[in-house]
């Protein structure tokens, strides 16, 4: 059960990276 939620968070951790890295590129590639 503790080894799924750490899992988790660092799934979530990994998320929020790639989303913070790729977010400015898509702005840019939009506009």
């Amino acid at each position: 059960m503790f080894k799924q939620k750490k899992v988790r968070q660092a799934t979530m951790i990994l998320f929020a990276t790639a989303v913070i890295l790729i977010l400015p590129n898509l702005t840019r590639l939009i506009s």
